[in-house]
């Protein structure tokens, strides 16, 4: 296996800490969400959580429509992450990923390039099992029936 990135990041104080880069060029305060009781005022570990796992799918995915020759001419993606307590008093979360899509495409063939995202994501290996994923193709140009 070849090595092709490595990422470092710190944290410090937790949920209401703060993150950096090791080389300084991205620093973030984070909040606990209000709903967690916090204050709510300003970012929080889930939403960067989503927001990664919804840049890296969406590369993916124009990886593979590339690959493929699939007529894609754009993509964007909404990440939606739901956090859960279970009975046992462990915290779960599920992830919708509803990947817009642009080009002359059917529902199939969206269908099936999210299918083949999924399978070279590393995001979506590194979350096998512990992670309820549901993904969702929608056409922002649909060909017409």
């Amino acid at each position: 296996m070849e090595l092709v990135y490595k990422a470092q990041m710190l944290t410090q104080g937790g949920r209401s800490g703060s993150i950096q880069s090791e080389d300084g060029g991205f620093k973030l305060r984070l909040s606990v969400p209000a709903s967690m009781g916090g204050k709510g005022d300003g970012p929080n570990p889930e939403q960067l959580f989503a927001g990664a796992f919804g840049a890296c799918f969406e590369q993916s995915v124009r990886h593979i429509a590339k690959k493929s020759h699939a007529p894609l001419r754009g993509c964007y993606v909404e990440a939606d992450l739901s956090m859960y307590l279970t009975f046992e008093e462990v915290y779960r979360m599920a992830l919708t990923l509803t990947v817009h899509m642009a080009g002359p495409l059917d529902q199939e063939t969206a269908d099936n390039l999210l299918e083949r995202a999924k399978g070279i994501c590393p995001y979506v290996d590194a979350t096998k099992n512990n992670i309820t994923l549901n993904l969702q193709a929608v056409l922002d140009t649909p060909v017409p029936a």
